[in-house]
């Protein structure tokens, strides 16, 4: 069993996803924010790239709720934003489509792999557990921010990486378990990420996001339907 890494979602492109697993790690806050959803009661997450599709998803389908942002900011006219605190018993039952400006994309540029699962920092441990269950090659896919390389989510790759036993680390596998050996999980708040998300006085959405190992979930995407929900 390998386990692969790509700093950005750019560099998928140069990647050979079939037969793979793909973790897709955005922690500030996509892929934390979907676990609170779906632990809230949600009945499955719909990941989209255009804002302009989620509403004619909702055009489609008045049932269906819209969550997302665009500079760490709720869309107007959606539903809900991106902040893992704002999903309480209103989701449960409900179908959500989602937008953002780093996760959704990671995901859609994903979909080669035999298997996507999100995973963030509160579900760390139970993903490295169940993607070892699976026997498949790995490639762990940090969202970043805007394109560009995140400490918060390679330090979550990282992590994941550790937890793995028997398996062969790539190179990029290996220096992402170097950050993570070289930095306290709390560390994190300096991240420019989790600066951008303190200056607009989302400090507990950062402390929420830091929770590692929080819960026992593993979010795994339908490989027909395309929805997301809890194994």
């Amino acid at each position: 069993m390998e386990i692969d890494l790509v700093f950005t979602p750019g560099e998928l492109a140069y990647c050979d996803l079939r037969g793979k697993t793909a973790v897709v790690i955005d922690v500030f806050r996509f892929t934390t924010a979907a676990l609170s959803a779906l632990e809230a009661g949600a009945a499955g997450i719909f990941v989209v790239k255009e804002v302009e599709q989620a509403f004619q998803m909702r055009e489609q389908d008045p049932s269906l709720i819209l969550a997302g942002e665009r500079q760490a900011l709720k869309v107007p006219g959606f539903d809900f934003g991106n902040s893992p605190l704002e999903f309480t018993e209103e989701v449960r039952g409900k179908r959500i489509i989602w937008c953002t400006t780093n996760g959704t994309n990671a995901v859609a540029m994903a979909q080669q792999a035999e298997e996507v699962i999100l995973a963030s920092l509160r579900s760390a441990e139970v993903v490295a557990q169940y993607v070892q269950e699976q026997k498949r090659d790995c490639i762990l896919i940090p969202a970043g921010l805007r394109g560009r390389y995140s400490l918060e989510d390679t330090w979550c790759a990282g992590y994941i990486a550790q937890h793995f036993h028997g398996g062969v680390l790539s190179d990029s596998a290996k220096a992402a378990l170097c950050i993570m050996q070289a930095w306290d999980v709390k560390d994190l708040k300096a991240s420019r990420h989790g600066q951008v998300l303190a200056s607009l006085a989302l400090t507990a959405d950062v402390e929420y996001c830091l929770a590692l190992n929080a819960s026992r979930n593993v979010i795994k995407q339908d490989p027909i339907s395309g929805w997301c929900s809890l194994i």
